[in-house]
């Protein structure tokens, strides 16, 4: 080919290719004209991770806002990884102290709804991040105060607590944490010798942090009058939802945050009737939590939150509402009648035409003499009232009064019968034998004192030594009549804190029951024993259990596949979950931890109930039930503990709990002569009649009528091989259409738990030889034990 045809050629290749270049090189240079033109300055004016930070902060609001997403888990770890990743993706980011402080925060809301201790170590891991990479951060004293609190509340690392206080208080002397860190040391040491102070209560609440966003953000815009008003319209709609709804209307954490919503109302902006009525509601939220919790804490502070509104919002026609709620809470559930009068009294006279004000006066009634609420309807002083000494009598509400009354039966030959009194005081006893065919009786004569109406009434008894008790009037005071099959020998003694008088009963050539082993318990008064009572194999736990209780393994029966007793619309397998669940917080508020076997509907075989109790290491074993039986009549509330039954009912109980159990005839051998000769049954014994006498007593304070089944023994498999005193509750019956009906009632259900609770802390109280005040459930106030 020669040069001329081969220049031709190139030529004719040379217009083809750009052709073919041209329709990208537009394409690209028209995306680029696109980009220029919808480009935002602002977007690129916030540095990338600002605005992330920013957004995960959204998203963790909306998150806590949404009720239904904020159960789940997957959300806060979501957002925990996003606050964590701004943190590490950018080390030159001035704030990055404050992503890591929100990732600490995010984990602590997860842990807080998943109570999983693995969660809550994450969170402190998190908040001591902080602390030991930013020293110099703002933050710093901050986050060894979340992760101090969250150590000694949620974790029980007391020790781990105090170091991180102790570290606070030398680097940080200025913080502005101090003050609050030397609360809670104040309150751990106290908690240290045995005591719980208000200091020590509020350690677990939650911490409103203050972080220093660096830059700080744009102020956000205030909410409009309409938007306010939408949202409060949405929290009241959510407030009335709540009061339906009987599975969340006695949980903690939704009346907090309806709570904190209308706070929120309220201070966003002074509206002449948002203002107020957010205060009010907010008052009402906290009142609701209250009276769920029953403690005191929580009821003096939906006073303080009612006379926010009179006092911040005096021309409210809310304010006199908020003063009466104030006085009721003051003298119903505080017992401060004195506080109520004057609440009352500034009413009346701040509020003479007020709406509020025949309740006022009738209220003021109840508590004040005729002659002083006359006086004030008329707008004039009380007259002063002389108080003379009383010549008469003490009154009749001052006597000690018998208030419970149980009996256990530790075989057929042999039972020991407790009745526990207000107050001490005198009595006798004596022997008399019965003729033919006749029972023997021995008859207690109480000195001055009254018998409450279910003692009073008596009771029957089948299948025991005991076969009747009958309470009559006498000279002197209330007469006991004890009736047995047979009686060989006897024994009563008083015993303290509280005052009991313990009568034990023997027949044949049984032996009395036996006594408490040294002075750890209570210690006797006034007749000495008349026999040495000693049985080999017998150890005190005491000394096993160091004078304490620190962990308790609750158990909730049933669960999974195995769905329990189901009668009269109730499911065994719900109901103990839920009383489990109850149980658990109330020990966790007052100090103790708390191990669940199941925290969700899941399927566990008995044995692996106790399995898990000893792995964990538990002080205490309570496994939580239902009981049911062929006659719908049958009712009651029953504690058992291990051993083998005493009564045919009993035995009957056993062998319907048992009928799941996965163990062989061979092992429950083995396990129950080891069970035959330790002190845990001795100690399971105690433990369930504390258990039995609080739940009856807590349930009579509450106003419920509940037949006292006493504590007895029975060989239940999920209480066999425990390595730590057992018991078995059955809550009552659900064969029963009205104890079905209470069952399914949140408020009974609460009772129920706070009852067992106060019974494992009476337990504990009498390890240490000390029952007080403050290690009462509810606190000091008008439901105090």
């Amino acid at each position: 080919m020669s040069k001329n045809d081969e220049s031709s050629k190139a030529g004719k290749q040379g217009p083809t290719l750009s052709k073919r270049l041209a329709p990208p090189l537009l394409f690209i240079v028209g995306l680029c004209l696109l980009v220029m033109c919808c480009y935002d300055a602002g977007y690129s004016a916030l540095p990338p991770t600002e605005k992330r930070y920013a957004a995960a902060k959204e998203s963790a609001e909306r998150l806590k806002m949404d009720e239904k997403r904020a159960g789940l888990r997957e959300p806060w770890e979501n957002i925990a990884k996003e606050f964590q990743s701004i943190y590490q993706n950018d080390p030159k980011w001035p704030n990055r102290p404050a992503a890591l402080f929100r990732a600490a925060e995010t984990l602590e809301e997860l842990a807080r709804r998943s109570f999983a201790r693995e969660d809550m170590l994450n969170a402190v891991a998190c908040y001591e991040q902080v602390a030991q990479r930013h020293a110099d951060s703002r933050l710093a004293d901050d986050a060894l105060y979340c992760a101090a609190r969250l150590r000694a509340a949620w974790l029980k690392d007391d020790k781990g607590a105090l170091e991180l206080i102790a570290r606070m208080k030398r680097q940080y002397p200025d913080g502005d944490m101090l003050p609050q860190a030397l609360d809670m040391e104040k309150g751990l040491r106290a908690s240290a010798d045995g005591k719980t102070s208000p200091e020590a209560r509020k350690v677990a609440q939650p911490v409103q942090s203050k972080i220093d966003d660096a830059p700080p953000p744009a102020p956000t815009p205030a909410l409009s009058a309409e938007e306010l008003l939408q949202r409060y319209r949405a929290a009241k709609d959510r407030m009335a939802a709540l009061r339906k709804d009987k599975v969340r209307a006695c949980q903690r954490q939704p009346w907090e945050d309806l709570r904190d919503e209308f706070l929120t109302l309220q201070k966003a902006r002074k509206h002449p009737v948002l203002g107020p009525a957010s205060a009010f509601r907010a008052a009402v939220s906290q009142e609701e939590l209250a009276r769920c919790s029953h403690l005191s804490g929580e009821f003096r502070r939906a006073v303080e939150l009612y006379l926010a509104v009179p006092d911040d919002y005096a021309k409210s026609a809310l304010a006199d509402d908020a003063l009466l709620a104030a006085a009721r809470i003051q003298a119903e559930n505080l017992g401060n009648k004195n506080a109520a009068r004057a609440l009352l009294d500034r009413q009346l006279k701040d509020y003479p035409t007020g709406d509020m004000k025949e309740k006022a006066v009738a209220l003021r009634k109840e508590l004040a003499p005729p002659t002083a609420v006359a006086s004030l309807q008329k707008g004039l002083p009380a007259p002063r009232i002389e108080k003379t000494p009383a010549r008469s009598p003490a009154p009749r509400d001052v006597r000690p009064e018998v208030q419970t009354l149980s009996w256990d039966s530790p075989g057929k030959n042999s039972v020991e019968i407790v009745l526990e009194l207000s107050g001490p005081t005198t009595y006798g006893a004596r022997l008399v034998k019965g003729k033919k065919n006749a029972p023997d009786k021995v008859l207690l004569e109480i000195d001055d004192a009254s018998v409450v109406k279910d003692v009073r009434r008596g009771v029957t008894v089948r299948g025991s030594l005991l076969q009747a008790v009958r309470v009559r009037d006498g000279k002197k005071g209330p007469n006991l009549q004890f009736e047995f099959r047979d009686v060989r020998r006897y024994d009563i003694r008083t015993l303290r804190d509280p005052f009991r008088i313990v009568l034990s009963v023997a027949s044949g050539n049984t032996p009395l029951p036996r006594k408490a082993e040294g002075p750890a318990y209570a210690e006797s008064e006034t007749v000495p024993p008349r026999h040495k009572l000693v049985r080999a194999g017998r150890t005190n736990l005491v000394s096993q259990l160091g004078l304490s209780v620190g962990r308790v393994v609750i158990d909730a029966g049933h669960g999974g596949r195995d769905p329990g007793t189901q009668h009269n619309d109730l499911t065994e397998r719900v109901i103990t979950l839920d009383v489990a669940m109850t149980l658990g917080r109330l020990l966790e508020d007052n100090g103790l931890e708390v191990v669940y076997t199941r925290t969700k509907d899941a399927t566990l075989s008995l044995s692996s109930r106790t399995e898990k109790a000893n792995a964990a290491r538990g002080d205490i074993f309570v496994s939580i039930h239902i009981n049911a039986s062929p006659s719908a009549s049958a009712n009651g509330f029953e504690t058992y503990f291990l051993d083998m039954a005493s009564n045919p009912q009993a035995a009957r109980v056993a062998a319907l709990e048992n009928a799941r159990s996965d163990r062989r005839i061979g092992d429950l051998q083995d396990i129950l002569a080891d069970v035959m000769l330790s002190a845990r049954q001795e100690e399971s014994r105690r433990l369930a009649g504390d258990i039995q006498r609080l739940s009856i007593f807590r349930l009579k304070k509450r106003g419920f009528v509940v037949k006292n089944n006493g504590a007895r023994s029975a060989p239940f498999h999920v209480l066999l091989g425990a390595n730590m005193p057992a018991v078995l509750v059955e809550l009552g019956y659900c064969t029963n259409p009205a104890e079905a009906k209470r069952l399914l009632q949140a408020k009974y259900r609460l009772a129920l738990a706070e009852g067992i609770a106060e019974g494992i802390l009476a337990y504990k109280n009498r390890l240490l030889k000390r029952r007080t005040a403050e290690n009462a459930l509810t606190g000091k106030g008008a439901d105090a034990m």
